[in-house]
């Protein structure tokens, strides 16, 4: 490889790197749910879980992380241009890396998600580069309202990263810290969805089954899945609202490191479960108390770990690697020295 200065970075948007930070912390809660059936007791995750636990994280975080992934394709598209005339090769090469990382992850971790965001990737976004904006918007809303119905669990990712990929597109996330009446107004009407769906799977209360491509009886229900995202997206929305009072810095200065070493956090908590699960005797999705423990102190250390290493490195180490395998040059890694 040759040694160069690669970087297609501009000027951060922290608050992704917040957001991106909140979901991962999020995302950990079930992936440990999530190792502890694949090394314990069988198949059957959301079933094991506490009903909070379903409730509040259970498919609320992965839709946040789709769209902050669609949307990071949009602003490396948009740089990527500005490096080469073959933004899309590059793109292209950088999600079969993805592929490769999760297929290797997927050995130790069967419920990952970094293969079909890289899968989707290729299939969807590719061809959805070439179209503008809002013509991008109208096509993810239909994907998410068909893989919503059509395939459990994972079948909304394609509709939720082209769904980031076209707000790149319309400039949204570069006026999130300007939009606080929009933000605010949209926090009401999901947290009302949000908390509409669990006070009524609280009291148990079944709602009638609602598939229009499946027809009666066939398919996924409908309102599960998008419950679970006007969840993901009430968090965001309020999340964004903390950052603009005096909370918010403090909640910065702890998210937006791990959201910037997301991909290093992501990998490195199955190394860190798998290392300290057996150790603290986890064995089933029961014992409550240690998982807590658990998923408490790997968020601790790698809140600690992305702020020590940040401050004297550009990137994450998974991030680097990924970057460098991208564009097929080494890039710098430390921070440029003083003048």
């Amino acid at each position: 490889m040759q040694t160069a200065d690669v970087s297609t970075a501009g000027p951060r948007i922290h608050a992704l790197d917040t957001l991106r930070g909140f979901a991962l912390c999020g995302i950990l809660i079930i992936n440990i749910y999530q190792q502890v059936v694949f090394h314990g007791a069988g198949a059957g995750t959301a079933t094991r879980m506490p009903l909070p636990v379903q409730l509040l994280f259970y498919e609320r975080f992965y839709p946040i992380f789709a769209v902050l992934f669609g949307i990071g394709f949009g602003i490396f598209l948009r740089r990527a241009r500005l490096r080469t005339d073959r933004p899309r090769l590059v793109l292209a090469r950088r999600l079969a890396i993805l592929f490769v990382i999760g297929a290797v992850h997927f050995a130790f971790h069967p419920g990952e998600a970094l293969t079909a965001y890289a899968l989707a990737g290729l299939v969807v976004l590719l061809p959805l580069s070439y179209l503008p904006g809002r013509v991008a918007l109208v096509v993810a809303l239909v994907l998410l309202f068909a893989g919503a119905q059509l395939v459990v669990g994972y079948g909304p990712i394609p509709g939720l990263l082209a769904l980031g990929y076209a707000l790149s597109m319309l400039d949204v996330p570069q006026a999130l810290e300007h939009r606080t009446g929009r933000i605010a107004v949209a926090f009401v009407l999901f947290a009302t969805v949000a908390a509409t769906w669990m006070a009524l799977a609280w009291r148990g209360v079944h709602l009638p089954f609602v598939n229009v491509l499946g027809g009666p009886g066939g398919g996924v229900s409908l309102l599960g899945p998008l419950a679970g995202i006007a969840t993901g997206f009430a968090y965001c929305c309020g999340l964004l609202l903390l950052l603009r009072t005096p909370a918010g810095p403090a909640l910065s200065a702890v998210l937006s490191p791990m959201g910037r070493m997301a991909l290093t956090n992501y990998l490195s908590a199955t190394v860190l479960f798998l290392v300290a699960g057996p150790l603290l005797g986890i064995d089933s999705t029961d014992d409550l108390p240690r998982i807590i423990g658990l998923t408490v102190g790997i968020l601790a250390v790698q809140a600690v770990w992305s702020t020590l290493w940040l401050r004297t490195f550009r990137y994450g180490p998974a991030e680097w690697a990924w970057r460098c395998a991208t564009w097929w040059q080494r890039a710098p890694i430390h921070h440029p020295a003083p003048a």
